[in-house]
């Protein structure tokens, strides 16, 4: 057997074609990559964990409002300040101050003065900003004060009119006095000039 005679230009040719065809094809296998495998799904076990204690707040509250709610003012502050003693320094003890500030502005809780509820308002925005009435507190608080303000000038208008109305009353009892005694002395000076027979 013999080798055929073949150009060199055609070899040269032949295996530059081969060589392009075998990177062409490592090249795509390099770009090509398989799928990664799916990554396993861990198993979680369900541990349901025990309900959380109810906060016995809910129902103090609502035991609170329903003695407000009767005109049972005492009760209702009972019930608060009770509740307040024995959770001091918890969430729930800071609103059960505000609710009692809050009961003691009901107008219709007519023992109670505004500086009682004012004093409540700020012995609740002591504990600070972050407590979570705090701007209703400081509103309330300020209401309160103004609507004081507004009674303490209503009672100094009012005493000052009675005032004005007693003096007025004495001036006028002192004038019919006088009118009675000067219409008095008319009637003798009348009786007087009157000739007798």
């Amino acid at each position: 057997m013999s080798i055929p005679d073949v150009p060199f230009a055609q070899v040269h040719y032949r295996s530059s074609l081969a060589r392009l065809v075998v990177a062409g094809v490592l090249l795509a296998g390099a770009c090509h990559r398989a799928p990664p495998p799916p990554i396993p799904v861990p198993e979680v076990q369900t541990v349901l964990a025990p309900p959380a204690a109810l906060s016995p707040w809910t129902g103090t509250l609502a035991s609170a409002l329903r003695a407000a709610e009767s005109g049972r003012f005492p009760e209702a502050e009972r019930i608060l300040t009770d509740f307040s003693l024995e959770h001091a320094g918890t969430g729930d003890g800071a609103e059960s101050d505000f609710w009692r500030a809050l009961l003691k502005t009901d107008p219709a809780n007519r023992a109670v003065t505004p500086r009682e509820s004012m004093a409540l308002y700020d012995s609740y925005l002591s504990g600070g900003s972050a407590l979570p009435r705090y701007a209703e507190a400081m509103i309330l608080r300020r209401v309160v004060e103004s609507m004081d303000s507004t009674r303490a000038l209503l009672a100094t208008v009012r005493a000052s009119a009675s005032a004005r109305e007693k003096t007025r009353d004495e001036e006028i009892r002192r004038l019919n006095d006088e009118v009675d005694r000067t219409t008095a002395e008319l009637e003798r000076i009348k009786r007087r000039l009157i000739p007798k027979p």
